[in-house]
């Protein structure tokens, strides 16, 4: 199997230069870049990959995890509706998966390299070294440009991440709870998921250091995690209004609004306990 570092060799360039020149990033003279191409489908590398968009429709392989979350039905159901023209000659195909299980997403995206031949990869991420190798394995060795999409793993080897900053998005949610609750009360945060989902993680991580930085009046109650699941995260809630009458405001990272909705209607306390 070629690799990155070989075609480097064989150029006489760096391996970020030869990265650069077959994922189409800034930073490399055109006429180096066609050489480093013309090099790459040599070797074997690539071939049909690097055609012209006129002389051929592009497939994307899409994998989503937490397929029941209203978040991913949205964004796989604006996939599909992707057009097909001559401006965006492409074919969708989306595999989404329930939870966050590692082994099946590395299937999943085996089964679209292998049975789909896919020219490129949209990922939504899983919190895992074993991803981010294969992220890494995608690019370097199949040729595959890889975006990650809402969770991203900084350190692999991907062309893009598109999604929010969520280290920002905590901190930005630690204000506004600030800010509602005239910093008074207790605070407590419900988690998704306690593992494999970044966005989960970072955002508590952002909101915890913006509370105790800037906010330490604010009392914040252990995290509570209802595991992508409305009816847990509605005991969760129902609990808290009953242990804690200092109970002013509830974070939510990702999943668990509309049981903690309910948990407030049902209490009472709706409009007086913030929910961000």
């Amino acid at each position: 199997m070629v690799t990155m570092q070989q075609i480097a060799d064989a150029c006489g360039v760096s391996r970020g230069t030869v990265d650069r020149a077959l994922h189409n990033k800034p930073g490399i003279r055109p006429s180096v870049a066609a050489q480093i191409r013309d090099k790459a489908r040599e070797m074997g590398y690539i071939s049909a990959r690097l055609m012209p968009a006129e002389t051929k429709k592009w497939k994307i392989g899409v994998v989503l995890h937490s397929g029941g979350s209203s978040f991913v039905r949205t964004l796989a159901a604006k996939l599909e509706h992707l057009p097909d023209s001559d401006v965006l000659p492409v074919e969708i195909v989306i595999r989404t998966m329930e939870g966050a299980d590692i082994q099946h997403q590395l299937a999943l995206i085996d089964e679209l390299v292998e049975f789909e031949r896919i020219d490129g990869l949209a990922l939504m991420p899983l919190a895992n070294s074993q991803i981010r190798e294969k992220i890494n394995q995608l690019s370097e060795k199949n040729g595959i440009p890889v975006v990650t999409l809402n969770t991203d793993i900084s350190d692999a080897n991907r062309i893009a991440y598109i999604g929010p900053d969520n280290i920002a998005s905590g901190r930005s949610a630690a204000a506004l709870m600030a800010l509602v609750t005239r910093e008074n009360g207790h605070i407590l945060p419900v988690i998704g998921q306690r593992s494999g989902h970044y966005a989960d993680s970072q955002r508590l991580t952002g909101f915890l250091s913006e509370m105790s930085e800037h906010y330490p009046e604010l009392k914040i109650l252990q995290p509570e995690c209802c595991f992508l699941d409305d009816r847990l995260s509605e005991r969760i809630t129902a609990r808290a209004i009953e242990a804690d009458d200092k109970l002013t405001g509830i974070y939510i990272t990702s999943v668990g609004r509309h049981g903690v909705a309910r948990a407030l209607r049902q209490s009472g306390q709706q409009g007086k306990i913030h929910v961000i």
